[in-house]
Parts: C-alpha cells; structure tokens; sequence
C-alpha cells in the first residue's frame, strides 16, 4: 500500500469517527454538543444544545465556542491542555453569550474524545443553571478517572461490539437472553435507541471516557423486551483503529427487576471485569491477539492507566519509539513523553528500559 493509499484510508476512517458522534450528538434531546479541539468550533450541536445558545444545529454547525465563552481566554486554555494531552475532563460552571446578546449561565461537563485516526474532539453536556441561583462560584473541577465497581452475581453479564452507528454487530456467543429477546433480535439495533433518553449524556460520556481510560463505566437504563426500563452497568472500551467496529461494550443487565427511576443500589462491574474485556474480545476474534505479551494482570498500577497509555505502553514493548508513536497517534512527541513519564510514575520506575525490564521480568 502506498503512502498517499494509506494516508485516504486513516482520512476515511477518521470522517466515520466523526460521522458516527455526531449522529448520536444530533439524535439526543438532551443538550450535548461535539467541538473539534483544533478549531475550537461545534461541529454538531441536539437540538436542545442549540436552543441553550439562541441558535439552531445547522446555525451552530461551526459557530466558535470561544466566540460565546464569556471568559475566552480562560477557554482557550482549557482547550489548549486538552490538545496537549495535559487534560482530560472538566466540570464548571459557565456563562454564554446567546445569539441576542443575553448571557445564559450552565453547568457543564467536557470530556476529550482521543481519535484513533485523527484530530481529537470533546463532547460538552450542559446544563441550564435557574436563573437567581448564586453564580459566584464558576469553580472548575477536574473530572479525573472513576472508581471501580463491584459485581454482583444477579447481574447476567453480556459483551458487544459496535459498528459505525452505534448498531449492536456482535453479541457474545455465550449469551443468553439479553433485555429479554434472543442476542439474534438484538443485532443491528442501535445501543442509542436502547438506552433511556434521560440517560443519552451519561451513556456518550463513558464512551468518551472510554478513550482516554481503562475503568470508564456508567450506570444507565436499557429497554427490556415488555417495555420497562431495566437498570445496567456498561462499561465500554474502544477497539483498534483497524477494526470494522469502534467500540465494545460490556454489559451487565439486571432482568430481576423494573425500575422506574433507574436508580438502583445494586452493585455492579468491578475492575477486573473491565480488565477482562480485552482477553473476551481476543476470546472472540475481535482484537487479535500480540505476540508473547507479558503478564500485566499482576501489577497494580495496570489498573490506574488510562486509555492512551495503555496504547504506549503495549506500543512500547512491541518495539515503537517515541517519533512513530506520535505520527501514528497524531499528537506531539512531548505528548508521548508526558504519557511516558506518568506511566513511569505509577509503576515507580524512572525510564523504558527500567519499565520494560520490570514488566517482562518473572
């Protein structure tokens, strides 16, 4: 394959990457909106996003979220961390400056989506803040990694995997019932569409985080077979840029029960379920498996890794060096450096050849 062959097929793959967020951006009724981290620019905005605004989605198609910011500046270098691979989430409150002028003050919560095959992008949710609450405090907070769950056995666990439109592919062979129909009836319905709309924000939220974390997972509400909502734990992991599929998820259902609310105390995924995803989807033919990989199930910091650094890290024993990681992940060297050096720092070790030595030795 030639250079030019190769670089149209990473360009085809990273507009599907693109096409398949905004079309769950643009299908949810909450308020949700897609930038483009290099533009700072919406790129898609639901409906109700673009009412919070005073515009509609195809006007904020392109309108500038720094041109709306109350506090540009303070933005912008929000924006810039975040390319930079410094951050990766942030909840604050903020005011925006509506298409008439008047300013709208919301909670809202960004979350970067780390691109397989191209620029990033950052999925926003708001929130309109009623007006007369005290807005004095537009504290931001760092959103960092969420903590692991533990299982139940009364939750029946499944994994799927995902095509271009968020339509189930593949379901687990092993798989009973799911939400009540055979997995057979389940294939090509959409996980969107599945999920309660109330819950569409934090389902495409554990999607982003999926990007750039090994532990993401969310508590959601999923239509059963009669109707009701049944109460889940998802925990999704994004696939090799080469695969059909993007994502996988794996799901753990409570059929024991309808809740209204869904808002269940039951425990769900632990740690090594989410670890776990990985050798089900070799299990299943869906990764390929690497040669000879060490053991990495035996070391603690393993758990605490996020997504891209798990990706450097497996690129690092199989050989790759700084240059190629960052041409192939389209961020800087010095990117790659700070993720190497915060992989070096939670397995207590001060270089590769003193990392690659400890996760190979025993």
């Amino acid at each position: 394959m030639t250079e030019m062959s190769q670089m149209g097929g990473t360009a085809d793959r990273h507009a599907r990457w693109v096409a398949m967020w905004r079309e769950a951006v643009s299908a949810s009724w909450l308020a949700i909106g897609l930038v483009e981290l290099s533009t700072t620019r919406f790129i898609e905005l639901s409906r109700p996003a673009a009412a919070l605004l005073g515009t509609t989605p195809e006007r904020g198609s392109g309108l500038n979220y720094l041109s709306v910011a109350e506090r540009p500046r303070e933005a912008e270098e929000t924006f810039r961390l975040v390319r930079e691979g410094m951050l990766d989430g942030l909840r604050a409150r903020r005011r925006f400056r509506q298409r008439d002028g008047s300013m709208v003050e919301v909670e809202s919560s960004g979350w970067a989506i780390r691109s397989p095959a191209g620029p990033d992008l950052g999925l926003w949710v708001a929130h309109k803040v009623p007006s007369g609450t005290d807005h004095t405090g537009v504290a931001e907070e760092v959103v960092t990694a969420s903590h692991s769950w533990h299982a139940g056995s009364e939750l029946d666990r499944v994994l799927l995997t995902l095509d271009g439109h968020w339509r189930v592919a593949r379901i687990s062979t092993h798989a009973g019932l799911v939400l009540g129909q055979p997995p057979a009836e389940l294939i090509a319905t959409s996980i969107i569409e599945l999920t309660h709309p109330s819950d569409h924000a934090a389902l495409l939220f554990a999607f982003a985080r999926s990007t750039t974390e090994t532990s993401a997972g969310v508590r959601v509400r999923l239509r059963h077979h009669d109707g009701s909502w049944r109460t889940s734990q998802a925990a999704p992991t994004m696939l090799e840029a080469e695969q059909t599929s993007s994502f996988a998820l794996l799901v753990a259902v409570d059929n024991t029960e309808s809740n209204a609310s869904g808002r269940s105390e039951r425990p769900g995924l632990d740690g090594g379920d989410l670890l776990r995803i990985a050798s089900e989807l070799r299990a299943e033919g869906i990764v390929p498996s690497r040669s000879h990989p060490p053991n990495l199930s035996r070391f603690p910091a393993v758990s605490r890794l996020t997504t891209r650094e798990w990706e450097i890290l497996v690129r690092l024993l199989d050989g790759e060096r700084v240059p190629s990681m960052a041409a192939d992940l389209f961020v800087s060297q010095s990117t790659v450096r700070h993720h190497l050096s915060s992989i070096f720092s939670k397995f207590g070790v001060h270089s590769q050849a003193e990392l690659i030595r400890r996760l190979r030795s025993g």
